[in-house]
């Protein structure tokens, strides 16, 4: 009554499942090259993440020390304005400039005069050791007034196209 073939599967089937299992017990004890890289990612991304935990809880506790940051913002709105502020004067102090610079221009050659270059004695500064330090005193060479170059050593600036100003200060 026992049947060849309903004997046979079962033995065949305990055999592969057999065979799998060993192979599964195999791969778990000695892992292959790509199993020991996966590992090695692994653990490479869990130390970046303790890492960036760590900094996110610094940051975080350098926000409570700082105390709330609304109080922050109107200093530096102020700063900003001081800022802007300074700039102003300097965009008028360049219009200014400017301005002399083209009235001068087109007053041409005849207005034009150089003024009588004054020299002022050379000036001599001592520089002393520091009490603590006992050593020979140095003299700084005497200053000397830089010579001023003629009306023919630069060339004349180029023509003005007019009274045209661009940016903010019209």
């Amino acid at each position: 009554m026992t049947d060849p073939d309903y004997e046979m599967i079962p033995h065949q089937l305990l055999q592969d499942l057999k065979y799998d299992v060993e192979s599964l017990k195999k791969k778990l004890s000695e892992p292959d090259a790509k199993s020991n890289e996966l590992i090695l990612e692994i653990e490479s991304l869990k130390d970046s993440i303790h890492d960036l935990h760590l900094i996110f809880q610094k940051a975080l506790e350098e926000m409570k020390s700082e105390g709330d940051v609304t109080s922050v913002i109107p200093q530096l709105k102020k700063q900003l304005d001081m800022v802007v502020s300074q700039n102003e004067t300097i965009a008028r102090g360049m219009i200014a400039i400017s301005d002399k610079v083209d009235n001068w221009m087109q007053k041409g050659p005849a207005a034009r005069s150089e003024p009588p270059v004054v020299q002022m004695p050379p000036m001599q500064h001592r520089i002393a050791p520091p009490p603590m330090m006992r050593g020979p005193s140095r003299v700084a060479p005497p200053m000397q007034m830089p010579s001023m170059p003629g009306p023919g050593d630069f060339p004349p600036p180029p023509p003005s196209p007019g009274r045209r100003k661009v940016g903010l200060f019209k």
